[in-house]
């Protein structure tokens, strides 16, 4: 499954099935971008294209690395360090072969964090 940002210029590829959950995070950010994410190990995800316009967003305790592209503002994806072992959310709306509107959601309580 691959999954880009808005412009293109960001390009993620994910090395796994196509998810039938999704994500639904409350805490400030999440809640404020609509953000519906699934997870990847290290392994299985991979940013094909992109690294040179990627900016990175950290607030709280900055321990995950959010990162969007610099050129059309689209968040692709994050570096998650709360979970052991820490892994990657993508964003789900990024993924072309991703219907959203058939995806069960899980509300994930991201404010408690």
């Amino acid at each position: 499954m691959t999954g880009k940002c808005h412009c293109g210029r960001v390009v993620f590829r994910v090395d796994k099935d196509l998810p039938d959950t999704g994500g639904r995070c409350n805490c400030s950010f999440c809640s404020r971008r609509g953000w519906i994410g699934s997870s990847a190990t290290l392994e299985e995800f991979e940013l094909v294209q992109g690294q040179e316009v990627l900016r990175c967003y950290r607030f709280g305790a900055g321990r995950s690395q959010n990162f969007f592209c610099g050129e059309c503002g689209i968040h692709t994806h994050f570096y998650n360090t709360y979970d052991d072992p820490p892994d990657y959310k993508y964003n789900l709306a990024c993924c072309d072969e991703v219907d959203l509107s058939r995806l069960r959601i899980v509300y994930i309580d991201g404010r408690s964090y």
